[in-house]
């Protein structure tokens, strides 16, 4: 007999319909308190950052050798997005620049505040900052929402040389994250934990930039 089963013979049976009042009130009780601590850990769930996993890819376009670049300092533009996805155009800008920063494939890298239109104007920041390499980012799809349903991002990702306007590398990422399933009991359901947020898929994004520059140790 399965889990369910059983429960149904206990509630059912013969024994309980025998026992007193008392019984059957802490009974009650104490189903009222499986139920609320049920409520409080799907609470806790949906507060807490998902740990759900997320799908990732990368196709490479162009890539350069980065021991001739290890030298070179790197300007971040801003993500280009579409005005409503500023905030998170500022977050995916402000996490590839830690990423490097904390890798170091390069000797150093900013972060520009003042966005773009073309790789002219690119190329000219870049320069104004003393920047031998400028990295020109793109958000080019983003579906985010509560967790409730699979949230996916990508992005563009070129990073030019400033004195010759050569793209040195040129990439493009994805990533997706779905939610996991729900857990029905015979009482309650309790919902499953929620994809990851593009925020959180931004900095693994990140990272996988990062880490695809950094060259393999040597023997």
């Amino acid at each position: 007999m399965n889990s369910h089963g059983s429960r149904r013979c206990v509630w059912q049976g013969g024994y309980v319909r025998r026992v007193g009042l008392s019984v059957r009130i802490l009974a009650t009780t104490a189903l009222f308190l499986i139920v609320g601590s049920a409520g409080g850990c799907l609470g806790t769930q949906l507060g807490a950052g998902s740990t759900r996993p997320v799908d990732t890819k990368m196709d490479v376009f162009v890539r350069s050798q980065i021991e001739r670049h290890m030298m070179d300092k790197i300007c971040i533009l801003p993500f280009s997005a579409p005005p409503d996805y500023a905030d998170v155009a500022l977050a995916l800008t402000s996490a590839f620049q830690t990423k490097l920063t904390q890798r170091r494939p390069f000797r150093e890298a900013v972060m520009l505040r003042d966005p773009v239109n073309s790789d002219t104007e690119a190329l000219w920041f870049a320069r104004s900052e003393g920047c031998e390499l400028a990295m020109v980012p793109v958000l080019i799809f983003m579906n985010d929402g509560t967790g409730a349903l699979p949230t996916k991002l990508e992005i563009r990702i070129r990073i030019l040389d400033s004195r010759t306007a050569k793209v040195l590398w040129d990439v493009r990422q994805y990533a997706q994250s779905e939610p996991g399933a729900d857990l029905d009991l015979a009482w309650y359901t309790i919902g499953g934990m929620p994809a990851r947020r593009c925020r959180a898929m931004g900095d693994l994004l990140a990272d996988q930039f990062a880490d695809s520059l950094v060259p393999p140790p040597q023997d």
